[in-house]
């Protein structure tokens, strides 16, 4: 294999993330299930049976990528993904719901860490890792292009068929299946020095010595991630509450789709906000921001433009935070760490996504929206305070 034929997975990706990422059934999975007679607090508890699966399953499958290839993961993922989107079409209950969940997750699980892998990986067998920033910008980029196309076209097709966004979406899975087939895999992998491929324990081990000998990044984790649980809950039950005020899919996806390109601007411009600003004011005024936006959903009827400053919120923090993490992991750990990460995020969703649900069908949305907000205030400010004193003890390197 010579480098100019590794070289080519770089131009190959761009492609497979937007056909990975172009899910049709991304702005109307919720109203499909509450469609085939699922209940609130039914689809909160499918929603956490696909975050079990996320926990118990993301280092597992770091260690088939690692054990058995890059590519080799990424073919598997497809194939779940296939299976669960055909499972939510042919089933009809709770529990086949449930499963289609299960091997949904298990495709994230799969992708997750294999893909920038392989992509790192095929950089650096070609002696070009320091344009990984660039491609990786480029490669949101597709990601958030894909999300778009899919709350929009995947909002139109669903006002007249849902089973229809489904049967698509499964068609765009098998070409981006027959696209991971051309990726060739890098000879450059996680190894010891004695040539070994990690094991399960190496990896959990590894884990817990990093994060003891450096508490930064919990607190890192728990900020990102504690914003995120309230972020992605509320844009999963924002479908419902768009259709209790008389909305139709199509203007349910517009509307998501909007927010996705609120984020993929803040994306964008994250790294000139960050530079303008500095790290620590920038952390010390989201989450009031934040906040603002979460209240504004909650007690008025700027639920929409609410949503849109929140998404952009976000985008700007997850990439900020992603580089001030990576910084903090040795390159060594990088894997494990970032699964530990995943993990973190999952175990939050499991308890607060059906709570959520069970208070949405009992009270109403904008009770549940009022709940998120009382959440978000104690954990976003304790959080803050904790990053801000890591901050000042730990020496932050300036914006690249």
């Amino acid at each position: 294999m010579n480098s100019t034929s590794i070289e080519r997975n770089i131009p190959k990706n761009y492609p497979y993330t937007f056909l990975s990422g172009t899910r049709l059934s991304e702005a109307i999975w919720m109203l499909y299930l509450a469609f085939r007679g699922m209940s609130l607090v039914q689809i909160g508890l499918i929603e956490s049976v696909f975050h079990v699966t996320s926990l118990l399953m993301e280092v597992p499958t770091g260690i088939i990528a690692d054990r058995f290839g890059r590519r080799t993961s990424r073919l598997l993922g497809r194939l779940m993904a296939m299976l669960g989107t055909l499972l939510m079409v042919v089933s009809g209950s709770f529990w086949g719901f449930a499963v289609a969940f299960v091997f949904t997750a298990l495709s994230f699980n799969l992708e997750s860490g294999a893909g920038d892998a392989l992509v790192y990986d095929s950089l650096v067998q070609c002696g070009k890792q320091d344009r990984y920033t660039r491609v990786k910008g480029r490669q949101e980029v597709a990601w958030q292009a894909a999300q778009i196309v899919s709350l929009v076209v995947g909002g139109i097709i669903a006002t007249f068929d849902y089973t229809l966004a489904y049967l698509l979406t499964l068609g765009i899975e098998a070409v981006s299946l027959v696209v991971c087939l051309t990726f060739e895999e890098p000879r450059i992998g996680a190894t010891n020095p004695k040539g070994q491929r990690p094991g399960f324990v190496r990896h959990v081990t590894g884990s817990f010595r990093v994060l003891h000998e450096n508490r930064g990044i919990l607190v890192y984790i728990l900020f990102i991630e504690g914003f995120g649980i309230f972020c992605t809950t509320l844009h999963f039950y924002f479908q419902n509450f768009l259709k209790s005020r008389g909305y139709v899919e199509w203007q349910i996806g517009t509307v998501l789709a909007l927010s996705s390109l609120a984020g993929m601007l803040g994306a964008a411009l994250a790294h000139r906000l960050e530079k303008r600003l500095g790290k620590r004011l920038l952390v010390s005024l989201s989450p009031f921001v934040a906040l603002a936006a979460f209240a504004l959903i909650a007690f008025t009827g700027l639920e929409i433009p609410a949503m849109i400053l929140r998404a952009a919120v976000e985008g700007i923090l997850y990439v900020s935070f992603s580089d001030s993490i990576n910084r903090l992991i040795p390159s060594e750990h990088r894997a494990t760490l970032l699964s530990f990460e995943s993990m973190s995020f999952s175990v939050m969703m499991i308890f607060l996504f059906p709570v959520i649900g069970a208070v949405a069908d009992r009270m109403g949305f904008k009770i549940a929206f009022t709940v998120i907000f009382a959440a978000a205030v104690p954990l976003l400010l304790l959080s803050r305070w904790l990053l801000l004193r890591t901050m000042r003890s730990e020496p932050m390197p300036p914006a690249s």
